[in-house]
């Protein structure tokens, strides 16, 4: 009697687990992000178009302007007053990729570098030459995340494939759905995109 009553605990556990899944993942969106991050607006008191950006009382400074984005770019970074002892003015890293946007507003500057490893890398020295205090163990963290996650997601896969509980087949049934209509390789996918992740 015991047995049963778990089982059927069990298979409502996972039942609900599965809906709760399938409706979270569909229902998921990110909210969309301003197509320019650095652009005008009334509370800077900056007009838009404006070459001139006026900051407190009567400051005012020129904006650098980016032309069309090359391999090697920065993105936008605008001169503040103070020059060199300005620390916002502390140079871009030079970045690796392709530039992107915040948003997916055909109209929007390209002023994001891509997430890749070197440039996170790289991102993360020009946070510490800002004054940010990151340990240089940081580095290594993200250098062994890829294969890090390669290994729980790989267990996990290898434990689902051996449980008989309701969850694993469902589980199951679906990676074998999605690689038969797919032709696609679960494996490989995972696989391929972690390798990916950690080669640029």
């Amino acid at each position: 009697m015991k047995k049963t009553a778990s089982r059927i605990i069990a298979w409502r556990l996972a039942t609900a687990v599965s809906v709760a899944v399938l409706l979270a993942t569909s229902s998921v969106r990110a909210d969309p992000l301003p197509t320019d991050p650095w652009g005008t607006s009334q509370q800077s008191g900056v007009a838009p178009n404006a070459g001139v950006v006026q900051n407190a009382p009567s400051a005012s400074q020129q904006v650098q302007l980016v032309g069309p984005v090359i391999y090697g770019s920065q993105p936008y970074q605008p001169t503040y007053a103070g020059g060199a002892n300005n620390i916002w003015n502390t140079k871009m890293p030079e970045f690796t990729g392709e530039m992107t946007t915040w948003g997916d507003s055909p109209n929007a500057k390209y002023n994001a570098p891509e997430v890749n490893m070197h440039n996170i890398l790289s991102i993360t020295q020009h946070l510490r030459n800002m004054g940010y205090k990151i340990p240089t163990s940081f580095e290594e963290k993200v250098k062994k995340a890829p294969n890090a996650a390669r290994t729980r997601i790989f267990n996990a896969m290898n434990e689902m494939a051996r449980n008989d509980d309701p969850f694993s087949k469902g589980a199951r049934m679906a990676l074998q759905a999605f690689e038969h209509e797919t032709g696609l390789s679960y494996e490989n996918l995972v696989g391929n995109s972690l390798n990916l992740m950690s080669s640029k």
